[in-house]
């Protein structure tokens, strides 16, 4: 079992002790985090892409789906470009034009950087190209989001419309209405904590803490003193040790329901 939390505040929990003191207590073995080979690497990785890529025809071209059942899945595009796609997401690409893809759902993109072809994703009323980044697109809702981790990227409701210039902590929301994204004043680090596998929270009231919690999990809880405020970085494996943690370091009661 992973688990960090580092705090920003002095004289806060130590959270490296408790997580020690949590672990012997209860005979817990902290294991390696495992990732998911890409499907172009390996015999085990090439017997998984059986079941995760389904290649179709369409107009005489060979059309590769990347699907993701109910835990992300990593995959690399023939171009060396990584793709981590959320759970019941997909991604299409062409065999001769695998810079050019189709997003259903939410992707982290880890693009390789290519000055001659640009690399393009479109979803039903969202558009993004870039040529070598890192972001997350999330075009499963009404309301499309991008979140910039790294490098530029262009943000646009179609290939042919006016569109945002996004870089490194910048986010965007582009719902049906909008002709243009909108660029947040506030961007939510934890737009990517299902990729990052983490939760990073500074001085944040416990109220907008387990409400992050309670969208990532589909649960919902109740807690007293929700003004309390909360730093640090959390891994997103064990939402139990999270609440326990939560609750030793400001002296809580949370409810999981």
């Amino acid at each position: 079992m992973d688990f960090v939390l580092t705090h920003y505040q002095e004289g806060k929990f130590d959270t490296q002790k408790a997580l020690q003191r949590f672990n012997e207590a209860h005979g817990i073995v902290r294991k390696p985090r495992r990732r998911v080979l890409p499907w172009v690497s390996g015999v085990a990785a090439a017997a998984a892409a059986v079941i995760l890529c389904v290649f179709l025809f369409r107009d005489n071209e060979q059309q590769i789906l990347l699907m993701a059942d109910a835990q992300a899945k990593e995959f690399v595009l023939p171009d060396g470009t990584e793709v981590t796609l959320a759970p019941g997401s997909k991604l299409t690409y062409s065999e001769k034009s695998p810079r050019n893809t189709a997003l259903e759902g939410k992707a982290y993109f880890e693009v390789a950087r290519d000055e001659a072809v640009p690399f393009e994703i479109t979803s039903d009323g969202a558009f993004v190209r870039v040529l070598g980044t890192k972001f997350m697109v999330d075009a499963g809702s009404s309301v499309k989001e991008v979140y910039v981790t790294e490098g530029k990227v262009l943000f646009a409701k179609s290939s042919d419309s006016e569109g945002v210039i996004l870089t490194k902590d910048m986010q965007a929301t582009l719902s049906e209405s909008d002709a243009v994204p909108v660029v947040a004043m506030e961007p939510d680090v934890n737009s990517i904590a299902w990729q990052r596998g983490s939760f990073i929270f500074d001085k944040t009231p416990l109220k907008d803490v387990l409400e992050t919690l309670s969208e990532h999990y589909r649960v919902s809880f109740a807690a007293t003193d929700l003004d309390k405020q909360l730093s640090g970085e959390f891994y997103a494996e064990d939402l139990d040790l999270i609440i326990s943690l939560i609750e030793s370091a400001l002296d809580v009661h949370i409810i999981k329901r």
